[in-house]
């Protein structure tokens, strides 16, 4: 959605304005292999899952920290930031994005592409699989896909949570466009109906995923995920 870069995730999915990726058309991708397998998990998961993030992204010439947030059960995926709420149907491949600072929204298969798991709306001129890497909430297949505009570093877990995001310009200053880690990856939904368009009037994110980590409102990494 976002998930962002993504949606999302940001999804997600996710930090960086959704909006923006929503905007391109889907060129034809080609994904094989491990890339394939992980990246398909990500946009295929049926799980029940509320993921939580702390961000840091580029804006207004500095660099700011913000929270961000995931939700996912069956086919519906959520995701949300400061600035942006977005909902979709992974299997129907439909979706609305709402901007919270222009009041805009935007509907249409894109918003799904962006929002559901890794955000497939560039296309890709590399990809990698590097590997398992540790996490705080468990092991995860790290994968690294280039596009025009991004180097995109993914974490994504087995069951298709991405708990860890990275974009960095692709190019010779190689800027950063967003750092995205999960603080909390629970199995359960903070609400219920918070996967159509009406739910996008409304907030479902706990103020206390709000808050900066190790702050005094702030959790610790959990997970009951896993």
């Amino acid at each position: 959605m976002t998930r962002m870069l993504r949606m999302a995730q940001a999804a997600a999915v996710l930090a960086v304005p959704l909006l923006a990726a929503c905007d391109q058309a889907a060129p034809p991708v080609e994904l094989t292999g491990k890339v394939k397998e992980v990246i398909d998990r990500s946009k295929a998961t049926q799980a029940t899952y509320a993921v939580y993030n702390w961000n840091e992204l580029p804006r207004d010439g500095q660099l700011i920290q913000e929270w961000g947030a995931e939700f996912h059960s069956g086919y519906k995926h959520r995701v949300e930031t400061p600035r942006d709420r977005v909902i979709a149907d992974c299997k129907a491949q439909t979706g609305a994005a709402l901007s919270l600072v222009t009041g805009k929204t935007v509907e249409g298969p894109s918003v799904a592409r962006a929002a559901c798991g890794v955000n497939t709306n560039k296309a890709f001129t590399a990809t990698e699989w590097k590997g398992l890497v540790k996490t705080p909430f468990g092991t995860a297949d790290r994968v690294v896909l280039t596009d025009k505009d991004d180097v995109r570093t993914y974490d994504i877990s087995p069951s298709g949570v991405i708990v860890r995001s990275t974009y960095v310009q692709n190019g010779p200053q190689a800027q950063l466009g967003l750092s995205s880690e999960a603080v909390s990856v629970l199995a359960e939904l903070p609400a219920s109906g918070m996967f159509d368009k009406a739910s996008l009037a409304r907030s479902y994110v706990p103020d206390r995923f709000k808050a900066a980590p190790g702050s005094a409102t702030a959790p610790s990494a959990t997970s009951s995920s896993r």
